[in-house]
């Protein structure tokens, strides 16, 4: 128990410590947080937390983005049947090779793959004070709950010959999909983006309105040649694309003492 109290206080300080916080950094926060655990309990191979809508909130340095969606989306399926008999607050799945076990923490959902001799008992009794109290410390200090915005799917288009030598990093989508994107964050400007490939490779870079009217509304990304080689992505391929949030400011007080 001590360890868990240090360890939320000094998250405590480092958040208050913040001039602004954007989705990024309360993504970190998690990640940190699940990092360790991690440290903790060496039996697990990799954890993230998803909200209840099976949206990927964060997760630590093994684990996969296109991992993570698949078992959120297919843990949405087993809880909405689940609702038929009462909300689902915990599942566990004790396979072959290891142990997949998803928690409620708050009002999201922890989920750590696990060693097959992984003592879930203590697993339970780590997961249940930090990741709770964390979300707790994070919902205090900002003033408007973080949106989470659900990736799309778009196909990549190069931006290629004199054009790309002006567009630098910067991707292209639809003008209406950064204006949905804007209204989803009270009307701020998104003005980076998170591409993520089919093999994993993720990136950030700056995004601007497809200037080509041609182009408009065909669920295009426009990349720039070099953008293309370093995700190794083809034009006419897939990659998922989600807004990086706009900052917010959040509060300057002091850092409090911490009761669990």
């Amino acid at each position: 128990m001590a360890y868990q109290r240090e360890y939320c206080s000094r998250s405590y300080k480092a958040l208050k410590e913040g001039k602004g916080m954007s989705k990024d950094v309360y993504a970190d926060a998690l990640s940190n947080s699940l990092t360790e655990i991690k440290n903790v309990c060496p039996d697990v191979s990799c954890s993230f937390i998803f909200t209840k809508d099976g949206m990927v909130v964060a997760g630590d340095a093994q684990a996969v983005g296109t991992m993570m969606e698949k078992l959120a989306r297919a843990f949405e399926s087993v809880a909405e049947n689940a609702a038929l008999i009462g909300e689902l607050d915990t599942l566990l799945i004790d396979a072959e090779k290891g142990k997949v076990y998803i928690s409620c923490a708050n009002d999201m959902y922890l989920a750590m793959i696990t060693s097959k001799n992984a003592d879930i008992t203590y697993l339970r009794s780590v997961t249940r004070v930090i990741i709770p109290t964390i979300l707790k410390l994070l919902k205090s200090i900002i003033p408007t709950p973080l949106k989470f915005v659900s990736s799309q799917q778009l196909v990549v288009e190069n931006i290629t010959g004199f054009r790309e030598m002006f567009t630098g990093d910067t991707v292209q989508i639809d003008h209406e999909v950064l204006k949905q994107w804007s209204e989803l964050f009270d009307g701020k400007e998104v003005s980076e983006v998170e591409v993520e490939a089919v093999s994993g490779k993720l990136a950030q870079y700056k995004v601007k309105a497809i200037n080509d009217s041609k182009l408009e509304g065909r669920g295009l990304i426009r990349m720039p040649e070099k953008t293309c080689q370093t995700l190794e992505v083809k034009k006419g391929e897939l990659v998922r694309v989600k807004p990086i949030a706009p900052k917010i400011s959040i509060p300057s007080w002091g850092v409090q003492e911490i009761t669990l």
